[in-house]
């Protein structure tokens, strides 16, 4: 079977009330790497985590959008300060992202929230410069930053219980799910 077909098969499966771990052994050696399969079984959005936290995702939803609205005013100033070339590309690729994002939210895809994390993360560093020239307002965007990243990492837990960092949750050699 290839990933399309394994992906469809642990959908079906796991919306017919399969155990994660029965799914994981019956279709373990199937034609896909261990790997990849826990990955599709611990990204499977369940319904009913998705209701509980129904007021969580919609905050995360709403960060998304700011980030449009961020997007399209760095756009803006950066066409307006610097070059109308560079600002419309910096805003469309900013925008193209943020949009991404938007949808994978909304869609409950585990993968928008591992790449709002990594990318998040990625820029941390760049977050310190201008530490020296206003310390306060410097501080003040790494608390928002480490707030909003903290926070999608709740959200993302409380959806995907079975995620670790960035792939499905192993432990002693062996991917556990939580059912």
């Amino acid at each position: 079977m290839n990933k399309k077909e394994v992906r469809a098969k642990v959908t079906e499966m796991l919306s017919a009330g399969e155990k994660k771990q029965v799914v994981f052994a019956a279709l373990s050696g199937k034609g896909v790497k261990d790997r990849v399969l826990a990955y599709f079984i611990a990204s499977h959005i369940d319904p009913r985590r998705c209701a509980e936290n129904r007021t969580h995702r919609r905050i995360v939803i709403a960060i998304a959008y700011f980030q449009v609205v961020a997007a399209i005013l760095t756009g803006l100033y950066i066409a307006v300060d610097q070059s109308v070339t560079v600002g419309l590309l910096v805003g469309a690729l900013a925008l193209l992202f943020a949009v991404l994002f938007v949808w994978g939210f909304s869609k409950n895809k585990a993968g928008a929230y591992n790449a709002f994390l990594f990318l998040s993360l990625s820029q941390f560093p760049r977050q310190f410069r201008g530490f020296s020239e206003d310390p306060v307002m410097t501080s003040a965007g790494l608390a928002i930053g480490i707030g909003l990243i903290a926070y999608v990492c709740f959200v993302r837990q409380r959806l995907f219980p079975d995620l670790a960092f960035m792939g499905a949750m192993k432990v002693r050699g062996r991917y556990v799910f939580s059912d």
